[in-house]
């Protein structure tokens, strides 16, 4: 029997509340399981899954409208930030292993990763090398548009009306379990005779003895009176040459890390050298007030690019800008509904240096935003749109200088801002996903909440003038009356760009007749 199917009857015979304590959890499983049924990275992987409340992340993706295999994607992200690497496929089989016990997740998905995942280290070696394997991409991954769009044209002056249009997506593949394995117990050695060893000894001792003696022998002739010590000296002095120290004085560090920040140590309290893992040349760890700081100078330019792609993680919540010189990501988990720690992550590409603000105690966002402002960094946090394919989608019917950054609100989006409309009552918020497969299930789900309502507006595509077909628009009204919804989005390639407008007072013809019309 598989490991997720062993999982799940155990679940089904005991109730979930086994996986609600990481302790009792390992107990189960190592009473519970057979030896070729888990090896022991795969338990530890899996109690580490319970311990970082996997399941409750699971739960509120799916809850959000997730799909299964985004949801336990981006579980199994976090999941291995959480244990300080970066297997990401690991640790997404673990998230769905848990997620097909409890009746969440579907095998295929399970199947999936555990046909992605590398041995464990303690298997049996190959009778040949594996393959290298380079390090996971950024999540998520780019994806090319399932359509070629033509070119882009001009907006004109009219606007259409909408008929009606659907909208499909495919299943994930299926992938193969790997094989169990099995160990070759070693065999002991019976103890030597007594007897042998004392004769052995004795000679041992005499030879020795010997040997001592001419060396002292040579020592006093050769050496004379002179000071032993000077030799002691020597030897004392050579491990200290070779030991690096980092100075970790305030005025030091500001010097060191000026290309970060004009003041990076400001309102730092004890800083100190941490260890640095592969690629690091040197950390230095400081605490701050509700939050910590870590320094990073990266040994290579590789290693520091490796280190951005894995923290741009797109997920819900954030605000992220990259450019040649540097990068800037921050989190903010009120939007994203995380109990993850607020933070802000920037950069410098000519320094190869990194620093991270992070909350502590539950510290808001903006307690880590007025510790980064402090310390007077070289990059400042976008204040509205950055993509020019985003403007250009902002600015068929809006001004752009309307428009405020803001944290993402779904995951895998790029960036969002808040906009502001020429009519009042109306609320607008854009956005931009990083791959057309985020804009087709925003899509997808915006076009089931305008199907299961009682009151519809326009629904389908729209166009410019009697053009071609440039995207999905889609009115309605809440089932209680009270919130106006006008979705639209924006099939132009490389923008994977969507809009959403409110009327907080069920206003559906208010926020219609301000979408542009033929008028």
């Amino acid at each position: 029997m598989e490991l997720h199917d062993a999982l799940r009857e155990l679940v089904t015979a005991h109730g979930p509340g086994m996986m609600q304590d990481s302790a009792g959890f390992r107990g189960v499983l190592d009473d519970v399981l057979e030896e070729d049924q888990a090896t022991t990275g795969e338990i530890n992987l899996l109690v580490d899954a319970v311990r970082f409340d996997v399941l409750t992340s699971l739960d509120d993706l799916l809850s959000g409208g997730a799909t299964p295999d985004r949801a336990v994607e981006e579980t199994g992200a976090r999941l291995a930030r959480e244990r300080g690497g970066d297997d990401r496929v690991s640790a997404s089989w673990a998230a769905a292993v848990l997620g097909f016990a409890v009746g969440k997740v579907p095998e295929a998905v399970v199947l999936r990763y555990r046909s992605q995942r590398a041995p464990g280290t303690h298997r049996p070696p190959p009778t040949t090398a594996p393959p290298v394997q380079s390090p996971p991409p950024s999540w998520p991954p780019v994806q090319q548009p399932l359509v070629q769009q033509p070119p882009m044209q001009s907006p004109p002056t009219s606007w259409p009306q909408v008929p009606q249009q659907g909208v499909t997506t495919a299943p994930p593949g299926v992938g193969i379990p790997g094989a169990p394995y099995s160990s070759v117990p070693s065999r002991g050695f019976p103890p030597p005779r007594k007897r042998s060893v004392a004769v052995w000894v004795a000679a041992a001792v005499a030879v020795v003895v010997v040997i001592a003696g001419a060396i002292v022998a040579v020592v006093l002739i050769a050496g004379g009176g002179d000071d032993p010590s000077a030799d002691d000296d020597g030897d004392k002095a050579s491990p200290s040459a070779t030991e690096a120290t980092v100075d970790v004085e305030p005025d030091a560090i500001d010097e060191r890390y000026d290309a970060l920040a004009a003041g990076i140590s400001t309102g730092a309290g004890e800083c100190e050298a941490g260890t640095p893992t592969s690629g690091q040349s040197e950390v230095v760890d400081c605490t701050l007030d509700a939050a910590t700081l870590q320094l990073v100078t990266w040994s290579d330019e590789a290693a520091f690019t490796n280190a951005r792609e894995t923290r741009l993680d797109y997920r819900a919540g954030t605000i992220t800008q990259v450019e040649d010189a540097s990068a800037l990501y921050t989190f903010d988990p009120e939007p994203a509904g995380s109990n993850d720690a607020a933070l802000v992550y920037w950069d410098s590409t000519a320094a190869l240096q990194s620093a991270t603000i992070r909350g502590e105690g539950g510290a808001e966002f903006d307690t880590v935003r007025a510790l980064f402002d402090d310390a007077s960094p070289r990059v400042s946090v976008p204040s509205g749109p950055g993509n020019e394919k985003l403007r250009e989608f902002i600015g068929i019917n809006m001004d752009i200088a309307g428009c405020t950054r803001s944290h993402t609100y779904f995951d895998g989006e790029s960036e969002e801002d808040n906009c502001t409309a020429d009519v009042d009552g109306v609320v607008v918020s854009v956005g931009r996903f990083t791959t057309r497969e985020g804009l087709r299930k925003q899509r997808a789900y915006y076009k089931g909440e305008y199907d299961a309502a009682s009151t519809q507006g326009g629904g389908g595509p729209w166009r410019f003038g009697e053009g071609r077909t440039e995207g999905a628009y889609y009115g309605y009204l809440n089932a209680e009356g009270t919130t106006a919804t006008v979705y639209w989005d924006w099939n132009e390639a490389q923008c994977f760009c969507y809009g959403i407008a409110w009327s907080f007072d069920g206003k559906l013809k208010l926020v219609e007749d301000w979408w542009p019309s033929e008028e």
